[in-house]
């Protein structure tokens, strides 16, 4: 039996309006196939702030300039896993053993990880960082950004379903993760000592301001192009190249691609580039 929608249906005319909306405040596409989406993710939204349909929704994001992080905390999807595309880090890895450090002429390295979602990126960074630093003598630290505050406060508290502890490797687990002392919550922690390296901040990535400390030697920005158009995707390139050092190292999703963009940068590997001037 199908619950009957409370709310009426989403009219064409507040779809587009919607989606307006999103493309020009954050950039991204929603296309009509993506309206059923939309309609259930609003639900709630619209009970809670006790509105009749959807087009009394519409006026409200219009008149109240808040509604927008609650709208935008609702519509993106926040797909992410512990060292996803593991290649990109034993290229770092092995980028750091051959030198990388004397190429920047730094003894710390400062790394954005942009889009960051719930925190395993930034988390999956600082624990390969942190273990093949700790002897050394050379320090880092990790600014992680998102347009979603409610995906930013999971980051912040770095707890996490046990069943996806299969996604860290073994020796990280041991070393780095804190499991629950109560049986009744399959759950884990990331350790005090990785959570400290990592600096948690909400961002929207077509700001041209953006209120970071200092430029980075490494930004990670990983399948989140696939969500923008090319006008788009160039501008946000663009906002991180202007903070990525020179020599610097720009991280992208396996499925996204620069081709036909006039960028400084030079292809080192596969969805990795280095800034060149």
């Amino acid at each position: 039996m199908i619950a009957k929608d409370l709310y009426g249906d989403l009219s064409d005319k507040d779809f587009k309006m919607i989606s307006d909306y999103i493309y020009d405040n954050y950039g991204i596409l929603l296309y009509p196939k993506k309206k059923l989406l939309v309609k259930s993710r609003l639900q709630n939204r619209i009970k809670v702030l006790q509105l009749k349909n959807y087009s009394e929704y519409c006026n409200y994001l219009i008149n109240n300039k808040k509604e927008s992080i609650e709208m935008i905390d609702r519509i993106t999807t926040n797909k992410t896993d512990f060292f996803r595309e593991v290649k990109h880090f034993y290229f770092l890895r092995d980028e750091i053993k051959k030198g990388f450090f004397d190429k920047i002429k730094s003894d710390k390295l400062k790394v954005w990880s942009a889009a960051c979602s719930t925190g395993q990126e930034p988390y999956s960074l600082a624990m390969m960082l942190f273990d093949i630093l700790k002897s050394e003598h050379y320090d880092f630290s990790i600014n992680a950004t998102d347009i979603s505050k409610s995906v930013l406060e999971k980051a912040v508290l770095a707890i996490y379903p046990m069943a996806l502890i299969n996604q860290i490797p073994d020796n990280y687990i041991k070393k780095y993760l804190l499991k629950s002392k109560n049986n009744s919550e399959a759950k884990f922690r990331i350790a005090p000592e990785i959570r400290s390296k990592v600096e948690f901040s909400v961002h929207n990535l077509l700001d041209e301001k953006i209120n970071l400390k200092h430029k980075f030697d490494i930004i990670f920005c990983r399948n989140t192009l696939i969500y923008f158009d090319r006008e788009t995707q160039l501008k946000v390139i663009n906002n991180l190249l202007s903070k990525l050092n020179n020599k610097g190292l720009l991280f992208l999703g396996h499925s996204e691609s620069l081709i036909n963009m006039d960028l400084e940068l030079e292809s080192v590997s596969p969805s990795v580039y280095k800034k060149i001037n």
